[in-house]
């Protein structure tokens, strides 16, 4: 603060006393601090040896925004264009929130406080200037919510003295409330409601539908400030209610109705639907296990190993494709958890061919993916081949084996890896000359029905399968 600049200013263009300076000069170097507490432009100014106009001896702006471009330290505040500061010179008295225009044509409110000395003389002011261009939109917002308020409820009382048809082309019941909850106004569907449930005409009635049990305006407001649904003679409604405000007072409301009963009725067909379509997939999982409790029995008459290994194959096949209709039987019937699918069948071939001796490290990682229910059914038998390849061809022979499943989705494509930490295969793997059956049916599974790819190879000491496919066909 540049205590010379008052100095030399107050010696030029006033009447004050070496002491009324000094005070002067001390209240200019707290107006910083001032200016920084309020964040709002801080002024001290002097009154001229005339005893009408004032100079400005110090400004402090705010850190963020001043409603200034340029320092106004030394121009004249004329009594015309500053009348509170005028006035506080003058009486003394405090003027707040005088609202006015700054010189770059801000809309500002100004508080001024008189400084005086010893003797209680007014030997300047204090002036704060703080911007109210949001305080004038918010007020402008408010009117124009009050007059539009205000004209919907003369427009709807209108139209229900000149008999309108505004209710032809409006679908929602439609009751206006005054502010003793009268109904003011009511539509042709809201008519007939009120008509059914009371038995006498609703206009200049009370609306007291007494399923809502609220004794004021206020009460029914709170209670229908969301959508309500309320059943009225067997059928189904969804009620809401917008309050009506006039001049900032609660004048009363509008009530709006709509039949939901044949949406009712509806999804409830869907739900008995979704619950015959979950019980077929049920049965079907049933009739396949069933399947597979007779290939069981058949296997046990056989004494051939290769021919047990045979039957174990195909029963866990089967027991894949039933995993799937279980997930329907429980879930949704028109998609599939990919990682729930994945942990039931890890799970089942874990308790059927991991040996009592083996402990094996098998985990499920990566997203919870809903899949498509035409893809379940062929990918939940390329994971059953992939991880029985594990078992079979990878952690057979060791006694800590390690299987993990690795889903990722990513620009709308599936990424599913299964991997293990069996020894490395004597032969690189080859698509075009394998032979074994398992991955034959794995590669023709991702190509012909999930339109995908398929491919093996080994990676940081691990044997890793992996199938990529589009999401949606």
């Amino acid at each position: 603060m540049d205590l010379a600049r008052v100095k030399d200013l107050c010696v030029e263009y006033t009447n004050l006393t070496e002491e009324d300076i000094k005070i002067l000069e001390t209240m200019a170097l707290q107006i910083p601090n001032t200016s920084l507490l309020t964040e709002t432009d801080i002024f001290i100014d002097a009154p001229l040896k005339d005893g009408s106009d004032a100079v400005v001896l110090a400004w402090a702006p705010p850190e963020k925004r001043s409603l200034y471009n340029h320092s106004v330290v030394g121009e004249m505040a004329l009594a015309t264009s500053e009348p509170a500061v005028y006035r506080t010179l003058k009486t003394g008295e405090t003027c707040r929130n005088i609202r006015g225009v700054s010189q770059e044509g801000i809309p500002i409110a100004q508080t001024v406080v008189a400084i005086r000395n010893p003797a209680n003389d007014v030997i300047g002011t204090l002036i704060m200037e703080r911007d109210i261009s949001e305080e004038l939109r918010q007020e402008e917002q408010v009117e124009f919510l009050t007059q539009t308020a205000e004209r919907l409820s003369n427009t709807l009382m209108y139209l229900s003295m000149t008999g309108s048809q505004f209710e032809n082309w409006v679908g929602n019941g439609i009751f206006v409330l005054n502010k003793h909850s009268k109904i003011t106004y009511v539509n042709k569907k809201a008519a007939e409601v009120y008509q059914e449930y009371h038995g006498f005409e609703a206009l200049g009635q009370e609306f007291l539908f007494t399923m809502f049990n609220c004794s004021t305006l206020q009460e029914l407001l709170d209670l229908l400030e969301n959508p309500t649904e309320v059943c009225i003679l067997n059928k189904s409604y969804l009620f809401e209610a917008y309050p009506l405000v006039t001049y900032g007072d609660l004048s009363g409301c509008v009530i709006s109705f709509r039949d939901i009963t044949d949406l009712r009725k509806k999804e409830e067909e869907l739900n008995a639907k979704s619950t015959i379509i979950r019980e077929i997939h049920h049965r079907v999982k049933n009739n396949l296990q069933n399947v597979a409790a007779l290939l069981r029995l058949q296997m046990r008459r056989s004494d051939l190993d290769i021919v047990k290994a045979e039957f174990s194959a195909s029963i866990n096949r089967i027991i894949s494709i039933a995993m799937v209709h279980d997930v329907f039987a429980c879930q949704n019937c028109d998609s599939v958890d990919l990682k729930d699918l994945s942990q039931r069948i890890l799970k089942a071939l874990l308790d059927s061919s991991m040996s009592p001796e083996q402990k094996i490290e098998a985990h499920v990682n990566g997203q919870n993916l809903q899949l498509p229910s035409t893809k379940a059914v062929p990918l939940a038998l390329v994971i059953n081949e992939l991880l029985t390849n594990c078992f079979k061809h990878g952690v057979r022979s060791l006694e800590n084996g390690i299987i993990l499943i690795d889903i990722i989705e990513k620009k709308g494509y599936i990424h599913l890896s299964v991997k293990d930490n069996g020894p490395e295969p004597e032969v690189p793997f080859d698509k075009t000359k394998q032979r074994r059956l398992g991955l034959q049916i794995v590669d023709s599974l991702v190509e012909d029905q999930l339109g995908g790819e398929f491919r093996m190879e080994r990676l940081n000491g691990m044997t890793v399968a992996s199938v990529s496919f589009p999401k949606h066909s």
